[in-house]
């Protein structure tokens, strides 16, 4: 909800409490990822990318999304962030 309202830092630290759960599964990280990417955070938005691809070496924004149902608006925002970080 937070980045369909362009509400991208309080993404990011929401998706962060969730990455930070020990254990947290890909997609976890893929939303951190994404969402800091968004909110300019990219160092940070790259960290979380090279974690998933330690594991998922072809992660791609098309994964991302896929596994959601995003509203077009939505899906923009997030290959945007994608291709920020290298996950397009």
């Amino acid at each position: 909800a937070h980045v369909r309202l362009g509400q991208f830092e309080e993404a990011a630290e929401w998706a962060l409490k969730a990455a930070a759960r020990p254990n947290a599964h890909a997609i976890i990280l893929a939303i951190a990822a994404h969402c800091l990417a968004l909110a300019g955070r990219l160092d940070e938005a790259r960290g979380f990318a090279a974690a998933i691809r330690k594991t998922r070496p072809d992660y791609c924004a098309d994964d991302f999304i896929g596994t959601f149902r995003f509203e077009p608006d939505a899906v923009a925002l997030f290959r945007q962030g994608a291709r920020l970080i290298g996950l397009n």
